[in-house]
């Protein structure tokens, strides 16, 4: 396995897409400086997972973008290709590719082979590979230097992390976590038995009691659920017998109210025809009414022709009499006419008498007219009063006539006086009686047609009476048919009353079988509220592991009995013996608890002590490998030299001690590590390293600028041994030297060009294959 290819995209000075082509062997990356050597480090040491800023040169994670002044990308990605076919890694793919990509607005994704993954997941894959961070397999610029002069526990640390004995070290470190926190529950642990066993030995005396306060309670409870299923049963088999019973009174029901539509169906129809009849009887009875009625107003018509007739005969009569009474006052033969231009000459007496009956003819005209009023109809009346003004304004007029000749009063004395009748007023009276003839003839007149009316009258009553005589036949049959249907009425509605009767008295039975049903649920909802508050035991709980008492009797009796025994217990607790039993699970719970804390004490003691064991035997046996290379190399970088790594400050747990570096450079000196000139701790450095490298070999090794402070005679050494090194391994180093370039497989050109973008110009030297990136 070795590092492939590397692609590069707005990471730092590389603005544009940019890639690099490794092989194995050694790969040599020159270039001035600022032309962003260092870079592709940074760029390795980030897509495996490094999450520090400062180790990236930068201040915060944003700065690895590109940017310069006349541009700025708004991401920056980089992958690392691996040749994989002799699966290090542990997945089914040739090659392996790794990518890690920001944003300027914040966020990175990992990719491993392009699908999306976490950080873990790639370190989880490279953990085993021997490349990561902390392997030190990639040595930036100016960290050569500082690996000389660390403690002798860090150059421990080194070698730890590098052949794999960090990872024993956090397993054992977290056993021994595990062990404290082991360690503080068995203290836990022991104060709490001791506090349950200061409980548990009082509560026993107090359970023994409890537990007898218990059985008979046991006891008791089982006396009264018996009980109470009992008397659930009886009230079930009363609710079933009023279920029964409500059950035939609802049917009864419905079969009256089927009867009952029948009979208001038969009423119904019945009532139809009845009140049909009914309505022809009253027509017929209206009918009946209207010609009694008809014939009362015939019978009143015609009296009030009679009356009519009599009236006017007596106006008749009247007229003749006034009419016989004045012309015998003129006609009368004893009075002479006068000599004097035909005046004729009559008695006063006779003048005087005729104005008297004048007078009398007058008032019986008031007379009739007066009692007219209380009989005679308005039209007739009115009639009449025509005839009265008539015949009154004549007979005034005739009076007055006559009164003009007889002059002054009656002279008692002189009762031969005689009176003048002037011709014209004799005129006047003839006029005058003439008019009354004609109203006379008048009133003859009328009485043919007051005849004619009372003869059609007469017919008519005659009609009458035979139809009223048909009707009141027809009204007598419809009146008794009348009375059979309202008898029949009656025994419908007598019918419907009954049935009305016994449903009202069937839902009352249905209403009390109800309420006896509530109240059965009641007494049941109450029995069972009460066995649940005191036991807490449901009902079907109860039906299912529960049987009835046998002897309800004795049952009743032998709670009693339980009852005055359990009153002698009242003062204890009567579950002290289950708190007994809950402080004895307790406490052999806890009891239990200590036996596995101190099994699992033992067995993580006996797993520290193994892997302390485990780590000792494995870090002596690369000790002394790292050691025998480390003299090799050592010889190699300096001749005349010789140098050895020792252990220092081993203690009795096999892990507390350092790493302690010999080294003589030769030249008969012999002087301490910090007093070593910066070559001289360059190459023990590498000396070191290399010795560390060689026994847990990675697939990659990067060195930035490790040759800086060397001279020719020491880099020519470092030379020799980095080719002996190199040997199925790959190096990329990182150099401003010549003669380290002339050591290269490859050579890639670095240059900074104006727009701050990293050119980048490749050489292979053994093919002498160029190529301009």
């Amino acid at each position: 396995m070795y590092l492939k290819n590397i692609y590069l995209r707005g990471f730092k000075s590389f603005g544009t897409k940019s890639s690099l082509i490794f092989e194995q062997g050694i790969s040599i990356i020159v270039g001035p400086n600022g032309s962003g050597k260092s870079n592709i480090v940074d760029a390795i040491s980030w897509v495996l997972g490094e999450q520090s800023p400062k180790s990236l040169r930068s201040t915060s994670m944003g700065d690895v973008i590109f940017k310069s002044k006349n541009e700025e990308l708004a991401i920056a990605e980089v992958s690392l290709v691996f040749d994989n076919t002799d699966r290090v890694l542990p997945v089914e793919f040739a090659e392996v590719k790794f990518t890690r990509r920001v944003y300027i607005k914040g966020g990175s994704e990992y990719f491993i082979n392009s699908s999306p993954c976490r950080l873990t997941d790639i370190q989880d894959l490279i953990a085993e590979s021997g490349i990561g961070k902390g392997l030190y397999t990639i040595i930036s610029q100016g960290q050569i230097n500082n690996v000389i002069l660390y403690k002798p526990a860090d150059r421990k640390h080194i070698i730890d992390e590098i052949i794999g004995v960090s990872r024993h070290k956090i397993r054992r470190d977290k056993s021994r976590a595990k062990l404290d926190l082991v360690e503080g529950d068995i203290n836990r642990v022991n104060d709490l038995l001791h506090e349950v066993k200061r409980t548990m030995d009082p509560l026993a005396i107090e359970a023994q009691k409890s537990k007898i306060f218990f059985d008979l309670s046991q006891e008791m409870k089982n006396q009264e659920v018996s009980l109470f299923i009992t008397n659930i049963n009886n009230l079930n088999r009363k609710w079933d017998e009023e279920n029964r019973v409500s059950e035939k009174n609802s049917s009864e029901v419905i079969e009256t109210d089927k009867k009952v539509q029948i009979i208001n169906a038969q009423k119904k129809e019945f009532e139809s025809m009845f009140y049909e009849e009914k309505d022809n009887y009253n027509k017929l009875e209206d009918k009946n009414y209207s010609f009694n009625l008809l014939d009362s107003q015939l019978s009143n018509i015609k009296s009030m022709i009679l009356n009519q007739k009599t009236s006017v005969e007596t106006i008749i009569n009247m007229i003749n009499f006034a009419v016989n009474d004045i012309s015998n006052a003129f006609n009368n033969k004893n009075i002479p006419e006068s000599e004097n231009q035909g005046v004729q000459v009559a008695e006063k007496k006779e003048v005087e008498k005729t104005i008297e009956k004048i007078d009398e003819i007058l008032k019986l005209i008031d007379e009739f007219f007066s009692n007219a009023q209380e009989w005679a109809k308005e039209s007739f009346l009115k009639d009449v009063k025509g005839f009265r003004e008539i015949i009154t304004s004549e007979l005034c007029l005739i009076k007055n006539m006559f009164v003009s000749v007889s002059g002054s009063p009656k002279d008692t004395g002189n009762e031969d006086i005689k009176v003048a009748i002037l011709p014209e007023n004799k005129i006047n009276i003839e006029d005058r009686l003439n008019r009354l003839k004609e109203i006379k003839g008048y009133a003859q007149l009328n009485i043919a047609n007051l005849n004619l009316l009372l003869k059609n009258s007469i017919r008519l009553l005659d009609v009458s009476k035979k139809i009223k005589n048909e009707i009141s036949s027809k009204l007598n049959r419809k009146k008794e048919a009348s009375n059979s249907g309202q008898l029949k009425l009656s025994r419908y509605f007598d019918e419907l009353n009954k049935l009305s009767s016994r449903k009202h008295f069937l839902e009352n039975e249905i209403y009390r079988s109800n309420l006896k049903k509530e109240q059965i649920k009641e007494k049941v909802k109450d029995l069972s509220i009460k066995i649940f508050d005191e036991y807490n035991m449901s009902v079907d709980y109860i039906m299912k592991n529960f049987k009835p008492s046998e002897n309800v009797e004795m049952c009743e009796s032998k709670v009693r009995q339980l009852r005055s025994e359990l009153v002698k217990y009242r003062n204890i607790n009567p579950n002290a013996h289950l708190e007994y039993e809950k402080v004895k699970e307790r406490f052999e719970f806890l009891d239990n608890q200590k036996n596995d804390l101190n099994e699992s004490r033992k067995s993580l003691e006996k797993l520290i002590i193994e892997l302390n064991q485990k780590i000792r035997e494995y870090f002596n046996e690369k000790f002394n490998e790292i050691n025998e290379n480390f003299k090799y190399y050592f010889k190699i970088l300096f001749p005349l030299g010789e140098g050895e790594i020792l252990l220092t400050d081993i203690d009795e747990a096999g892990d507390d001690f350092g790493i302690d570096i010999k080294a003589d450079t030769g030249n008969n000196k012999s002087v301490s590590l910090q007093l070593l000139s910066g070559g001289e701790k360059a190459l023990v450095s590498i000396a070191y390293l290399f010795s560390i490298f060689a026994v847990n070999s990675s697939p990659f090794y990067i060195f930035d600028e490790i040759d800086a402070a060397l001279d020719d005679a020491n880099l020519v050494r470092f030379l020799t041994l980095a080719k002996i090194f190199a040997l199925g391994r790959q190096i990329i180093m990182i150099t401003h030297q010549k003669k380290t370039m002339e050591a290269a497989d490859i050579i890639y050109g670095f240059t900074m060009q104006s727009n701050g973008v990293t050119k980048i110009v490749s050489e292979k030297i053994k093919d002498n294959y160029v190529q301009a990136s």
